[in-house]
């Protein structure tokens, strides 16, 4: 068994079953990561909420628009500051963004438990696992 294509195939399972949820409420699995990340970092431009999303311009600009166009999120354009968007969610933004956590709740960690392993202490592992593979140095201490 391949470490790396479990770890590519459960993340790819997670992101289907958030986004088969996440259509319940109305939002696509993309569209709530670029609301969390605004929410987390208000005033990016589009420009940063693609690349923090992994995407290009052009099709961070599409999710945006939709956000844009059913309320929860806004534009906060300035005056003189050309087309870069600084964006933000709105009120609703916040309440979707909340009410998407709380459906997405805690399954992977219930399903850890169902097979005998600690939540925390699996998610510590796999937080000491992406740093070793994100950092050069094979020496990597958390």
């Amino acid at each position: 068994m391949n470490l790396s294509f479990v770890l590519h195939d459960l993340v790819r399972t997670l992101d289907r079953e958030a986004d088969r949820l996440l259509r319940g409420v109305g939002l696509s699995y993309p569209r709530f990561l670029a609301m969390v990340i605004v929410g987390e970092h208000p005033g990016l431009s589009g420009r940063e909420l693609a690349g923090a999303l992994g995407v290009s311009d052009p099709a961070v600009s599409g999710t945006v628009r939709a956000l844009i166009e059913s309320g929860l999120m806004q534009d906060g354009v300035r005056p003189g500051a050309g087309n870069v968007r600084r964006l933000a969610l709105t009120a609703a933004g916040s309440s979707k963004v909340a009410e998407s956590l709380e459906l997405l709740g805690s399954g992977v960690d219930d399903a850890a438990r169902r097979i005998g392993l600690d939540p925390q202490q699996l998610a510590e592992s796999l937080d000491r696992l992406h740093v070793a593979v994100s950092t050069p140095s094979a020496a990597v201490a958390r």
